[in-house]
């Protein structure tokens, strides 16, 4: 009798210690849930509702068979069941009681194993994967889809090592950036590495490196000697290739604008360092030092530390520096307008052969030189469009040139001729015919203006046709003056 008690109680307590183990294993597959980290315990509403759009979710435009949960990712492979990671989930807890009814602030950590795994994306699978770039968010690059060039892991892999101290993890680039997306890498940060302290279009800033050369003919240009005059003569193409083999630089055509601070942000250490001291201040200029502490052992992203780069396209013929415009006339209205070869009276439209193609300014100022105040500047140069056409070319544009200043000579002629007409006549015409010979006057000063402020050779064809409307309205000028007298 006295042994049944014993053995009772026996039962009871493996009876207990197996109901305490499955309830915790209960326990531990409910909190493991998605939707009880999103709505149940932990306030993460948003990641959540980011998670259930994302590529790890089944359905929609995922491939894959099953959800890949948050422990998933958030552990490394067997580090779940042990007790830095009960202590870790403990922290949750605790941050959550803490901070009742808030969102538990807290930065997400994934580590690489999470991501390589074999049920995942084995190295071995994805390093030399060609992946197909296109930019979902915002519009500045949707004319270039299509001609970017694939993305491999193992080229970026390779470059990482060129930065001393650099090692990157898979979330220093797929992060949590923007709201609504939970994996993504923004565009930002390739240019953050692309274009720091780099020249435009050399070594990792060469836009050659991301974007595809195309083969397709622009247009073909009559060659050989005054073939702009000439019929039926041979066309050479002119592409990609042969601009590229000329060193003609992509911004000569392709108008972007690579704008940011290349400045680390300094004062951000304080973010992170409670009361950084003038000994860990000095220590910010060593590169090797800074990223092997900030992105190789822990999981700082470019955004922390850096300003971010803009990269984007900008419009055609836009001022070349922008904010002049805050004090003065736009600097180049004039070269704009007669780029553009707008109708005017007594001239049709007419447009630059340039403007139709959308080649800008730095397509022909290639050459270093110095204004008349002294500021360096890009000067035009016959030279640059020997780089894009024929060496028949540069002998044009200097006819082109001295044609201009001759028309221009007898233009201002002319003019000086109307102004000694319009003094003649004062106080012997009606006030009426003198005010609509002073209104003659300012139509055809107006386009000489244009003309000599626009720099003639800009748009020759259009110049001229100018010059000649100007050079007719100051002599109707000056013969209705004579019949008045």
């Amino acid at each position: 009798m006295r042994k049944r008690p014993v053995i009772f109680l026996i039962i009871v307590f493996f009876v207990l210690i197996a109901g305490g183990v499955i309830g915790l294993f209960a326990v531990e597959k409910y909190t493991s849930r998605p939707d009880f980290c999103g709505t149940r315990c932990h306030t993460m509403k948003l990641p959540y509702e980011t998670w259930k759009k994302d590529k790890h979710k089944t359905g929609g435009h995922s491939k894959i068979k099953k959800d890949v949960l948050c422990v998933d990712c958030h552990y490394a492979p067997g580090e779940k069941p042990t007790p830095k990671a009960k202590f870790r989930a403990l922290g949750q807890l605790f941050s959550y009681l803490a901070t009742k009814d808030k969102e538990v602030r807290k930065k997400a950590v994934v580590n690489d194993l999470s991501c390589t795994t074999p049920q995942c994306h084995p190295r071995e699978k994805f390093i030399d994967e060609k992946i197909k770039v296109t930019y979902k968010t915002g519009v500045d690059y949707a004319d270039y889809k299509g001609v970017l060039k694939p993305f491999t892991h193992k080229a970026h892999e390779e470059k990482t090592k060129a930065v001393e101290g650099q090692e990157l993890h898979c979330n220093s680039c797929h992060i949590h950036q923007a709201a609504g997306k939970h994996f993504e890498v923004p565009k930002e940060l390739c240019f953050t590495c692309h274009f720091r302290k780099a020249k435009d279009n050399e070594g990792r800033s060469k836009c050659s490196i991301c974007h595809e050369i195309p083969t397709k003919s622009l247009q073909k240009q009559k060659v050989g000697k005054e073939a702009e005059e000439e019929a039926g003569v041979e066309k050479k193409p002119i592409t990609h290739q042969t601009l590229e083999k000329a060193k003609v630089p992509c911004y000569a055509c392709h108008f972007e604008l690579i704008s940011g601070k290349v400045e680390l942000k300094k004062d951000s250490c304080i973010e992170c360092h409670h009361d950084p001291t003038p000994e860990l201040m000095k220590k910010i200029e060593d590169k090797k030092l800074m990223h092997d502490a900030h992105v190789t052992k822990q999981t700082a992203r470019c955004f922390n530390c850096h300003e971010p780069i803009q990269h984007k396209k900008t419009d055609y013929l836009a001022a070349p520096i922008p904010n002049c415009a805050a004090c003065h006339r736009e600097p180049h209205l004039y070269v704009k307008m007669l780029t553009a070869g707008e109708a005017r009276q007594g001239v049709d439209k007419t447009p630059a052969l340039m403007h139709d193609v959308k080649t800008g300014c730095f397509g022909c100022h290639t050459e270093q030189g110095y204004s008349s105040t002294g500021q360096k500047i890009e000067i035009g140069s016959p030279k640059a469009c020997v780089a894009c056409h024929t060496k028949d070319h540069e002998q044009m544009v200097k006819k082109w040139v001295k044609e201009v200043k001759e028309e221009l000579q007898i233009a201002k002629g002319l003019e000086k001729d109307a102004l000694e007409a319009i003094e003649k006549v004062k106080g012997k015409i009606p006030e009426k015919k003198l005010k609509d010979a002073r209104a003659m006057l300012k139509e055809g000063q107006t386009g000489l203006w244009l003309v000599e402020a626009g720099g003639g050779v800009h748009n020759k064809k259009y110049t001229i046709k100018l010059l000649d409307a100007v050079e007719k309205t100051f002599e109707d000028l000056i013969d209705d003056l004579k019949n008045s007298d």
